[in-house]
């Protein structure tokens, strides 16, 4: 049966998103079949950072309402036959009250990703950042969560509050991944070194994901980890494979072939 991983965060802005779609891309090159879905109905991002940004026609919602069937909503990659996407509805707000009637229940989406975890190997579920019913149902969906943090101390902070409440829903195997990791600074001490962040939240460590420069402007043009044949890889695209192997049962140091080239970082 299909894993099905909530990948989320309280705090807005520190890559859950770009977290995702690379994830999805890492464990795509490792020969997993791998479902995203877009669990931010509000922000509603994904479709662009995969680059299916004109091929949605139904949607979730389609599904749950009966609008449609769950093969007519899933987008499925011309490039990849490994990756599928399921898409947020569009101009909808179910934040407001009158909506409320309208939100999916727990029981509906336990319903339809029970549906699909025979399907997948994986079942990625990108998350808004405020905390409602919506957010409740997906999250209680998921085996695993994964929760992000941006290189700072207040995104830290936020990690580990989100960590909390998703333990009082009954989460067992939360999992910390750290986002645009400047080695620099921590070697400076102006940024958290590996130990501190490590100290400052009660989280296990499941990777870290350096800043670079290439990520931008491949998110752009829907480009993500490990979508393109090359021998060269970004440094972000080595931190997302070291991630998904871990996901995957493989014992990977924690910055596995990315910083090979200078040794004299000292990050810890």
């Amino acid at each position: 049966m299909g894993r099905v991983i909530f990948i989320t965060s309280f705090k807005g802005g520190v890559g859950k998103t770009t977290v995702t779609a690379n994830l999805a891309g890492a464990l795509i090159y490792l020969n997993k079949r791998v479902l995203v879905i877009d669990g931010d109905f509000g922000m509603r991002c994904m479709d662009i950072v995969l680059g299916f940004e004109d091929y949605a026609v139904f949607d979730l919602y389609d599904v749950i309402s009966g609008k449609c069937d769950i093969d007519s909503a899933i987008i499925y990659s011309e490039t990849n036959p490994l990756l599928s996407f399921l898409p947020a509805p569009m101009n909808d707000d179910f934040n407001s009250e009158d909506q409320i009637e309208r939100i999916p229940t727990q029981f509906e989406f336990t319903k339809l990703i029970s549906s699909l975890r025979d399907k997948y190997d994986f079942i990625l579920i990108d998350s808004a950042a405020n905390i409602n019913e919506l957010y409740i149902s997906f999250a209680k969906t998921a085996d695993d969560a994964i929760i992000v943090s941006l290189h700072q101390a207040s995104s830290i902070r936020a990690a580990e509050r989100t960590a909390t409440a998703l333990s009082e829903m009954g989460f067992e195997n939360l999992r910390l991944v750290v986002n645009c990791f400047r080695a620099n600074d921590a070697a400076k001490n102006r940024l958290p070194g590996v130990v501190d962040m490590i100290n400052r939240t009660t989280v296990r460590l499941l990777g870290i994901i350096p800043y670079d420069d290439n990520l931008p402007p491949d998110q752009e043009i829907g480009r993500i980890a490990y979508d393109r044949n090359t021998k060269k890889r970004s440094k972000y695209e080595l931190a997302v494979f070291n991630i998904a192997s871990r996901i995957c049962k493989n014992n990977v140091p924690l910055f596995n072939n990315i910083y090979a080239s200078n040794k004299k970082i000292k990050m810890f």
